[in-house]
């Protein structure tokens, strides 16, 4: 039975997004500056932390670093970001809704800690803990395999080979329960299909080495983390059509014949569930407003951030769905422990 999976967002920087490893915790600050000339009247008036649950010089980080003095001058405060990483983001996360919910904190994140991990029941929290107010990004998610290989072959062909060989086809991720499992597994289980998923913590770049080094037929990783990357391809697009010249000629799922499944990785700000529903308004409205300004867009532009923006409202939608669409397959996957 299919089960739909409508993901979104993150980033097609070039310096790709972070995947799901269990980097060691580590907390650094980096002041934003002066606060931009806006106005957002009902916000609070101070200093707001933008807490990271990745490493400082993560693509996460990066990332906000990027948008972050454009939402400054939106907002009309100070942006601090402060990062704590550690367990797939799910330190930070945690940490983050031990806060004061008053505006003054929001998180930053990629969907692994803030969707993934909290339905697994591996983590204090759930998913509802979290009030989704900005989405900022999207890509697609791949299956990706090395030039030359066996397994070099159509998309087609590579289906085929899976259905006809149950559990012999192993594909690398960033972690169990982690969205670069998932983007495949979602697929396989809707269809029937077995293959072996190989989880390593130390993120995309140890399954890069892995299907170099032929340990594993193939993984799974996100569009930015792929671009660039020597001797490999991507064979299969697990997500929405990429607009990008490197990816626009790979298949998806629904090109190939397989609908109701799309995996992207996205990102976007949180705030903790029972802060001030103006708050959540006023900062996503400034969002909106810094991400559609000229000057933002120059900069987006020159820099290949590509911007795929989702008010509160919208980004609410999708992660209820993907929440609900997802539960059913990670339990058939056993990756729910409780």
């Amino acid at each position: 039975m299919k089960k739909i999976m409508a993901l979104i967002l993150a980033g097609a920087l070039s310096m790709g997004l972070m995947g799901c490893g269990g980097a060691a915790p580590a907390t650094e600050t980096a002041a934003a500056g002066n606060a931009g000339s806006g106005d957002a009247s009902g916000y609070p008036n101070g200093t707001v932390t933008v807490v990271v649950p990745f490493n400082a010089g993560s693509n996460t980080d990066t990332q906000m670093r990027f948008i972050q003095q454009y939402i400054e001058k939106e907002l009309g405060q100070s942006l601090v970001v402060e990062n704590d990483g550690g367990a797939s983001g799910t330190i930070g996360t945690t940490n983050f809704l031990q806060k004061e919910k008053d505006g003054y904190t929001v998180l930053f994140s990629l969907p692994t800690p803030t969707v993934f991990k909290p339905v697994t029941g591996e983590t204090e929290y759930k998913a509802e803990d979290l009030i989704p107010a900005a989405r900022i990004s999207q890509a697609a998610m791949y299956l990706v395999v090395k030039d030359g290989s066996a397994f070099d072959m159509p998309a087609e062909e590579l289906i085929e080979y899976i259905k006809s060989n149950p559990n012999e086809f192993t594909y690398a991720n960033a972690g169990n329960g982690g969205i670069a499992q998932l983007a495949l597994g979602v697929f396989l289980h809707g269809e029937g299909l077995e293959a072996t998923s190989v989880p390593f913590t130390g993120g995309t770049a140890d399954c890069y080495t892995a299907v170099m080094g032929d340990t594993v037929n193939s993984y799974v990783c996100g569009e930015q983390d792929l671009a660039g990357r020597e001797g490999v391809h991507a064979v299969i697009n697990l997500g929405t059509k990429s607009e990008a010249e490197e990816f626009k000629d790979v298949p998806t799922l629904s090109e190939l014949g397989y609908e109701g499944y799309v995996t992207d990785n996205f990102s976007g700000f949180y705030f903790a569930n029972g802060t001030d529903a103006a708050i959540v308004e006023t900062f996503s409205n400034a969002v909106e407003s810094a991400l559609s300004s000229e000057e933002f867009q120059n900069a987006a532009a020159s820099s290949n951030f590509a911007v795929q923006f989702g008010n509160a409202e919208e980004f609410q939608k999708q992660v209820t769905d993907t929440v609900a669409s997802i539960t059913p397959v990670m339990e058939a996957m056993g990756l729910v422990t409780k």
